[in-house]
């Protein structure tokens, strides 16, 4: 997301700004990119339809806007995690980062999870990919240090170590959310048990990764 791009945008008052973009959240949350209606969006804003388009161009342009504001708003969530050297701390960190993150910005996470099954979605590659090489930048050198250090098996690759990592962690946040099917509900889980279940999925992968566990 390129800010030059929106400055118009971000010449508005600031309650304004807040304004329009929670509205668009709200409604590409509720109906994904193809169904959403810059209508309604214009409407509950209390704008119009050119003053919209204005500040970001077109519905693609304001899609793109949020979902930048989406990959800003994780990076945001996880950062206090950086500090963590521990791997499997660092990944038990990220879990609860995810569920602090759906709490507070579940409308974010919605229009997350409409992009992974909507394939006329522009800039679809773009944004799933940004949220990949995220996942990679961040657990990579924590994944290369843990290795070089002896503290997890080196027969496994780095890729296919964090494309487990985030299969994990993406099935887990999904069920957290209510849109998982597959048996594993924890939208009614109190803190406590939340967290015995992020202890025991940690546990299944560092009883996979640590050096000395070897599959036959």
């Amino acid at each position: 997301m390129n800010d030059e791009n929106y400055i118009t945008f971000y010449n508005l008052p600031a309650n304004k700004q807040n304004i329009i973009l929670q509205t668009a959240i709200i409604e590409f949350s509720e109906y994904g990119y193809a169904k959403a209606s810059c209508n309604r969006i214009v409407k509950a804003a209390s704008i119009s339809k050119g003053s919209l388009f204005q500040y970001f161009g077109s519905k693609e342009g304001l899609f793109v806007f949020v979902c930048g504001r989406f990959i800003q708003k994780v990076k945001e969530a996880v950062k206090h995690t950086s500090s963590i050297h521990d791997f499997f701390d660092l990944i038990r960190g990220v879990f609860t980062a995810g569920i602090v993150f759906i709490d507070h910005y579940p409308e974010y996470f919605q229009i997350y999870l409409k992009i992974t099954v909507e394939h006329d979605v522009p800039g679809r590659d773009n944004f799933l990919q940004r949220v990949r090489l995220f996942s990679v930048d961040y657990f990579g050198v924590a994944c290369e240090y843990a290795i070089a250090k002896g503290l997890i098996r080196a027969d496994l690759s780095v890729e296919m170590i964090i494309f487990s990592i985030d299969a994990i962690l993406d099935k887990f946040f999904l069920s957290y959310a209510g849109g998982d099917v597959s048996g594993l509900d924890l939208t009614r889980l109190s803190d406590a048990a939340l967290t015995s279940k992020i202890n025991e999925l940690v546990a299944v992968l560092e009883n996979g990764l640590k050096t000395g566990r070897v599959a036959g």
